[in-house]
């Protein structure tokens, strides 16, 4: 208790530090007034030249003394509050001996795969994990790509955009990376010699889509049960969800044909043999979990909640495939579109703890938002949110009147410890991705998400938004308290908890690669000015103090902004003859005169 009543004194302290810097210079003066001759220099005037020369020309090593002494006192204040902030807010991984915390190493062990091997650097060419990303696992890159857990079918949704809207919701990059994600789960060395397979390897390749699609169908003409010609067909070729699923049912089966007639040695042991071996099985088992995955997202997009859940909950009991395909936000999705909030909260214990470092995606982050906002929302229902996307100037009118209200409610009765819970998720949420609150909000245009995405970028923020922006309509008041504390409390102190890791600015460039041209990407808002906010303030209120003299004394008010007026305007003259008391004039000449050039006669 007595610890903290100190922290709190020193941080109130420090809020009207200025207050003492400002004391401690009208004191110096009052003390030094007789060695500084003040009041001799205010009786002979302070702006002319001969006594502002004397003045500093009769300045007794008392006053440097006294100006050394309070500039160092000013410098220690200010390195001792700095030292207390960075002691309480740094977050150092390395102790001073060189080797890692214990906490950091518990943290690393606490993280599934997931948090490090679901980006496609992650693996490499030859279906091995790449060695860098797991030794550096605490140094978590900004600008890796992460694969989208909730990615469409380019056939049965992408392709309707491009149909009606003609444009293309993808880009080559975004493409090209889901073609190198399909060869590293889909081929191994098993394939080479395989004419249905070889096909395939090439045709993850191609740029346009008819030529993929010829190209499955060319697989399928030699093997009717060519897996990954079925799964590239289901994915582009389909025009409908029901045929994308029946589609994968069918590769499905093909697939626990193969996996079970290497389980019950029906293959020749030649063929198969060692490192082979277990590559084939590998692969196997990877179209199936990337199956079972795209079904139960099938059954969830048709409405059979039940279904869906039951299959990722699953696959998550499966392996370690799904930590890499991200199939604990497909559950967390589905159980808040069920309703099934306890569920929805285990599954935040199991995956988002407090004790990271930082969160693992905007879905957790936000998902726990969203639940802590639950608890309190009702309290903050004043208005539809429609109106935000409205120009009629009244319904704008209204919702600020309605916030403000609320709010001073707020601050008058204080908040209790559900609101500071759920204003705290809220404020690491947004901190961690800033984007997602105008897509939430309905203040930018929705397109659809990619299928990679930048953690903290604004693909994330749409890949977010696009599937949970219904979760936050459904509850009344949560979109209303993600505003209040976006536009309020948060605004101030952008990045200021140590919560996240830095935000880097190599990530709207990252994003623009990532989505479509004609989308115009979200940047990192900017902090807002203090001064800028005071001197809006100060100008509207002069204006109304104005406007009441007006209307009272209209002829005294006039006077008085006609003499301020003229003041100014005389004044301003007096400033510019001065300076021009002091150029030439004939310096326009001078600048622009040649130096004379002196000859040197050889005698």
């Amino acid at each position: 208790m007595v610890l903290s009543r100190v922290k709190s004194w020193l941080t109130w302290s420090w809020t009207y530090l200025w207050a003492l810097w400002f004391l401690l210079v009208i004191v110096l003066v009052y003390i030094l007034r007789g060695p500084l001759k003040i009041t001799e220099s205010i009786e002979n005037g302070w702006f002319s030249l001969e006594t502002s020369s004397s003045y500093f020309n009769n300045l007794t090593p008392k006053f440097y003394v006294a100006l050394t002494g309070t500039s160092s006192l000013v410098s220690g204040i200010i390195l001792i509050f700095e030292w207390w902030y960075f002691k309480n807010n740094a977050v150092d991984s390395v102790s001073e001996d060189g080797s890692d915390n214990e906490d950091a190493l518990e943290n690393q062990k606490a993280i599934p795969e997931y948090f490090f091997s679901n980006a496609v650097d992650s693996v490499s060419e030859d279906g091995s994990d790449n060695e860098d990303a797991l030794e550096n696992q605490k140094a978590i890159p900004e600008c890796k790509v992460w694969r989208n857990p909730m990615a469409l079918f380019r056939g049965a949704e992408y392709n309707r955009v491009k149909t009606v809207m003609d444009l293309d919701p993808l880009t080559y990059y975004d493409m090209n990376l889901s073609a190198q994600d399909h060869q590293s789960f889909f081929t191994c060395d098993e394939d080479v010699g395989r004419p249905d397979y070889d096909i395939m390897q090439v045709a993850w390749r191609e740029r346009d889509s008819a030529s993929r699609i010829n190209a499955a169908r060319e697989a399928l003409h030699i093997n009717p049960n060519c897996a990954p010609a079925l799964i590239l067909l289901a994915e582009e070729q389909c025009e409908t969800i029901v045929e994308a699923e029946v589609m994968l049912r069918r590769a499905l089966k093909a697939v626990d044909s193969s996996l079970g007639q290497s389980q019950s040695g029906q293959v020749v042991p030649h063929e198969r043999s060692g490192d082979i071996y277990r590559q084939a099985r590998r692969r196997d088992f990877h179209m199936q979990i990337y199956i079972r995955r795209r079904l139960a997202m099938c059954a969830r997009k048709q409405g059979r909640l039940r279904e869906a859940i039951k299959t990722f909950k699953d696959i998550i009991r499966d392996g370690s495939m799904s930590n890499i395909l991200g199939v604990q936000e497909n559950l967390i999705e589905a159980c808040l579109e069920m309703q099934a909030y306890a569920d929805v909260q285990a599954l935040l214990v199991r995956y988002d703890g407090f004790d990271l470092r930082e969160p693992r995606s905007a879905v957790l982050s936000y998902t726990s938002a969203l639940l802590k906002a639950r608890a309190v929302a009702d309290k903050y229902v004043t208005c539809s949110l429609h109106f935000l996307s409205e120009t009629h100037f009244f319904c704008v009118v209204v919702l600020i009147i309605t916030s403000r209200f609320v709010a001073d409610i707020s601050t008058r009765r204080g908040l209790s410890s559900a609101e500071a819970t759920a204003i705290e998720a809220i404020t690491r949420a947004i901190e961690f991705n800033p984007h997602v609150p105008l897509y939430l909000l309905e203040m930018r245009p929705m397109i659809l998400p990619p299928e990679h995405y930048l953690k903290r970028g604004d693909s994330e923020a749409i890949a977010y938004a696009f599937f949970h922006i219904q979760h936050w309509k459904r509850i009344d008041g949560a979109l209303q308290l993600l505003q209040y504390t976006w536009k309020g409390d948060f605004a101030s102190r952008f990045s200021m908890s140590g919560y996240c890791y830095p935000y880097s600015p190599q990530l709207e460039s990252a994003d623009r690669e990532l989505l479509p041209a004609w989308h115009e990407v979200s940047v990192f808002p900017k902090k807002e000015s203090p001064v800028w906010a005071l001197l809006q303030t100060l100008t509207c209120l002069a204006v109304c103090a104005i406007a009441l003299l007006i209307h009272h004394y209209p002829t005294s008010t006039f006077e008085a902004i006609h003499f301020a007026f003229s003041a100014s305007v005389l004044g301003a003259q007096r400033l510019v003859a001065h300076f021009y008391h002091w150029i030439p004039e004939n310096v326009i000449g001078l600048l622009a005169s040649k130096p004379a050039q002196i000859v040197v006669e050889n005698m």
